[in-house]
């Protein structure tokens, strides 16, 4: 196990606490480079109260976001499948910090992933997407296609560390010029280089009283049908 990355001076939040989905790798060859920037992550979220919600893994970017998250006496919310239940009682790939403190695990059911997928957004203010792999990117897109046509205005950040989303930059503009998007690219989604900037632009955005009122109305929206 690797050691932690150093501590970095924090401001304060300018917020409401918020709760925030938090995607990333659960390989345990994941580089230092991303795990840094998700320790960075979870440790951001902690120290400015806000809610690190994430697949609860306990390896690669989810650990450490994790790790950094419950170092620092943050809470996390940790979806997880029933198929790693063991007993009713044990975990299978769950991450340690769920065993004490401020911590919760939420169970999702069914066959596939898609309840899981449901509860980690559930609530949420706001999604994060650290590096990470086809799980990654299929949680990605499918909020991403939802932010665009407009069944939720929840803001999506990606933590860009060493280019790793430059290519899906790359293909978003590439739709735009083309005119296959019904949204410009930088609504869809929004890259930051760091994981400290990508919550200073959730707060900005979300404090913003015109996107609030976005997304409200896309609540209301949506109830209606219901």
């Amino acid at each position: 196990m690797e050691a932690n990355p150093e501590p970095t001076q924090q401001k304060a939040s300018s917020t409401k606490p918020l709760r925030i989905c938090c995607y990333g790798s659960s390989s345990s060859h994941t580089p230092s480079r991303y795990t840094a920037a998700a320790y960075n992550l979870g440790q951001t979220l902690a120290l400015r109260g806000h809610t690190c919600v994430n697949g609860a893994g306990a390896s690669g970017c989810m650990e450490y976001m994790n790790r950094g998250a419950h170092d620092n006496n943050g809470h996390i919310v940790g979806v997880i499948h029933e198929k790693f239940v063991v007993d009713g009682s044990d975990w299978l790939g769950a991450n340690s910090v769920f065993d004490e403190g401020n911590r919760s695990l939420v169970v999702a059911k069914g066959n596939d992933l898609q309840e899981r997928k449901r509860l980690l957004v559930e609530g949420a203010d706001a999604i994060v997407v650290l590096p990470g792999g086809p799980g990654t990117w299929d949680e990605l897109w499918e909020m991403a296609c939802a932010r665009h046509i407009g069944f939720h205005s929840m803001p999506i950040v990606c933590i860009n560390v060493d280019g790793y989303y430059e290519p899906f930059r790359e293909i978003l503009k590439r739709a735009h010029k083309d005119e296959l998007l019904y949204k410009h690219p930088s609504y869809i989604l929004h890259f930051e280089e760091t994981s400290e900037a990508a919550v200073d632009w959730i707060e900005k955005y979300l404090a913003d009283p015109n996107n609030n009122t976005k997304q409200q109305n896309v609540i209301k929206r949506r109830s209606s049908i219901l």
